[in-house]
């Protein structure tokens, strides 16, 4: 699943290629909901990352990784105003992760 991450570990265009993966993740696939705190609804569109820093041995490549996202708050479209029917809260979330370098698969921690 992370093939071209792993392809590409070393060298500068890692970090392109692993955010390239990481958003090909379904939302269900991913962690965030435990860091949701106002709704559980995200905005898919509104994913993004940060490799903080990382790290490997032979089986494993290790990151640790800070997500940008924004859930979406529903609300009421007051005086008919569509534009406050939906409104959009920022949040963050800081995981581990392992690639493994065998199978391509990632895992969260």
């Amino acid at each position: 699943m992370f093939d071209k991450s792993l392809k590409h570990w070393g060298s500068d265009e890692f970090s392109q290629y692993f955010k390239q993966d990481f958003n090909s993740l379904d939302l269900e696939e991913l962690p965030l909901f435990a860091c949701c705190t106002h709704s559980g609804v995200i905005d898919k569109d509104s994913v993004g990352l940060r490799i903080l820093n990382s790290s490997s041995d032979e089986q494993t490549i290790y990151l640790k990784i800070g997500v940008f996202f924004c859930e979406i708050l529903s609300g009421c479209a007051c005086n008919d105003d569509p534009s406050q029917a939906m409104m959009f809260e920022n949040s963050y979330c800081e995981f581990s992760v392992e690639l493994d370098r065998g199978n391509a698969q990632v895992s969260f921690n």
